[in-house]
């Protein structure tokens, strides 16, 4: 009896011990789950057997991730006999907006009763990061016949998710640099969305060409009501709009002077308000310019709009005209062309440009004089040159042989005349106009006017010129001399260099020369402006161009003639040539 009973004994106890311990295990050696994510779930599951209760501790060993990035664990759990469930613990995770990318914990069993122990898991907590929302830089530029300027929103700090932000463009104060809505550019109230993983966009400001010559003016662009992200460090952007147009002259005052039988373009009021600095007028920033306040010298403008400077007992007259930009690299500098035209660029970044001129009194002699042989009627042209329209009474009409009615062109012929801009003082007793030999070609002449100025007689020069010097530059440089007229054979057209329009009527230009046997050569000419211009009789745009004709003044050599684009033309007699070697 004995025996059997501690064999049934023996028994029960071996098979209890190799069966009643089951194990514990976490699901999964590793765990990934967004920083994002609030919480992280993490299951314990029991295999084996289920024969007696079991519990464990779940407990989170820092690594990379620490504190801030989760909360530490630390929980207990427990299983009776008979189950086999997922026990499951929630883990606290801590969105710290630090762009650290991964970062890693470990999960570890403790105090094991009942069942065996799996191993540890990893859990990875990926980085998102919304990132901020700003501009890319705190100034942007647009040029204005672009017709937008460009602004860019970066996302910086991180990318994850989608996001946006509204942007709107706002006025800036004071004037005069501020840009005017619906003037100068178009409103901008909109909302900017970046998708996942964007980090950048350029949002088009759509500007307005007002083809008015101004200086640059400015708007502001602003950030604001950011979702799915926050706001950066630049919110705010000044956007400059930079004007491509060069004259400022309509957008000024200028002065109409109305003299009878006298026609003439308005004149730039110099006593108006600088264009940038509304503390001083445009006559004041003129003045600073060097060369003036180092020679003790003052710009003056009189009742007629003329700008004058004395220069001991000379005075100069001008026409101030146009009010342009003046190239980003000029410094304040007065510069005279060849054909007597001035520039006064000043510290502004403008250019004043005059004309010469003749002296108001100069210009009543010279009306008077010409009125007493029936031509009292003046046009002072764009170029600042006085032209005299030779016949003024009615336009005649004449007909041809076939009893034809037809225009008599030489009624509008014209005489042409450019004033010098200096007024010197002159021993002459009374007020008139003469012809003296020109000083360059004593064959020529001008024209001298004197007049009487504050008890003293003053006298100008009114010389021949081209009808527009500019006009007849631009056709010498890119189409030259056409000498079709009187070359038979061979090419007939020669390229001309260096032209240029001279005070007094002279025109200089170069033609590059290759004699049959001999090295390139370059033949200086030198040319008169003839004083009368005639009308085209039937004129097309195809007549344009300088041409090579015969000898008009009978002095031996060729002569020129010169059809300009207001279906005008004029003559030019050759002065002297000669081989520059």
């Amino acid at each position: 009896m004995r025996s059997p009973y501690w064999l049934v004994l023996s028994v029960c106890w071996v098979f209890s011990g190799s069966v009643s311990a089951g194990s514990l295990s976490f699901s999964s050696p590793t765990y990934t789950v967004s920083e994002h994510s609030p919480t992280l779930t993490v299951s314990v599951i029991r295999t084996g057997s289920t024969s007696a209760t079991a519990s464990v501790t779940v407990i989170s060993t820092p690594g990379t991730a620490g504190a801030d990035d989760f909360n530490a664990v630390s929980q207990a759990l427990t299983w009776g006999v008979a189950d086999a469930g997922i026990k499951t613990l929630t883990i606290t995770l801590k969105d710290d907006s630090l762009f650290e990318g991964t970062e890693i914990f470990s999960l570890k069993f403790t105090s094991a009763v009942g069942d065996g122990t799996g191993g540890d898991a990893v859990v990875n907590i990926t980085d998102y990061e919304e990132g901020k929302l700003q501009f890319s830089s705190a100034s942007f530029s647009g040029q204005e016949d672009s017709l937008q300027a460009n602004v860019t929103v970066t996302r910086v700090s991180g990318t994850a998710g989608p996001a946006t932000v509204k942007l709107k463009t706002v006025e800036v104060t004071p004037p005069p640099d501020k840009a005017t809505k619906d003037l100068d550019y178009t409103a901008v109230d909109t909302t900017l969305s970046f998708a996942d993983g964007e980090s950048s966009k350029t949002f088009a400001i759509p500007l307005k060409n007002d083809n008015v010559a101004e200086f640059s003016e400015f708007l502001q662009a602003t950030l604001s009501t950011p979702s799915g992200s926050t706001l950066g460090a630049i919110t705010t952007s000044n956007i400059e709009i930079k004007d491509t147009d060069s004259d400022f002259t309509s957008t000024l005052k200028l002065l109409t002077k109305n003299v009878a039988n006298i026609t003439q373009s308005q004149l730039v009021d110099l006593a108006q308000n600088s264009l940038l600095d509304s503390t001083k007028k445009v006559l004041d920033l003129v003045n600073t310019i060097p060369i003036l306040t180092l020679t003790g010298i003052t710009a003056k403008q009189d009742t007629d709009g003329l700008m004058t400077i004395d220069v001991e007992t000379d005075r100069v007259y001008l026409r101030p005209v146009y009010i342009k930009r003046a190239a980003s690299s000029a410094t304040p500098v007065i510069n005279v062309r060849d054909d007597i035209n001035s520039t006064f660029t000043t510290s502004q970044g403008w250019t004043l440009e005059a004309q010469p001129a003749l002296a108001t009194k100069g210009l009543t002699v010279l009306q008077k004089a010409l009125a007493a042989i029936f031509l009292p009627d003046l046009v002072i042209t764009d170029t600042g040159n006085i032209t005299i329209q030779a016949d003024q009474g009615a336009p005649p009409f004449e007909r041809d042989a076939l009893n034809n009615v037809i225009v008599n062109y030489k009624f509008y012929d014209r005489w042409n005349l450019r004033p010098s801009m200096i007024s010197t003082l002159t021993t002459a007793t009374k007020e008139g106009y003469s012809l003296v030999p020109h000083p360059l070609d004593p064959k020529e002449v001008v024209v001298s006017v004197v007049y009487l100025d504050s008890a003293k007689y003053r006298r100008q020069i009114l010389s021949s010129a081209p009808i527009n010097g500019p006009e007849l530059i631009q056709e010498l440089e890119s189409n030259g001399v056409n000498r079709c007229a009187v070359i038979l054979v061979g090419v007939c057209k020669v390229s001309v260099n260096n032209p240029k329009q001279l005070n007094s009527g002279i025109v200089t230009l170069d033609i590059p020369y290759t004699p049959p046997e001999g090295s390139l050569q370059t033949i200086k000419l030198t040319i008169f402006a003839d004083y009368k211009i005639r009308k085209v009789p039937n004129f097309t745009l195809s007549m344009v161009g300088f041409r090579e004709t015969i000898d008009l003044n009978q002095d031996g050599y060729g002569d020129y003639k010169m059809v300009y684009a207001n279906g005008e033309e004029q003559y030019f007699f050759l002065v002297s040539s000669y081989i520059a070697n």
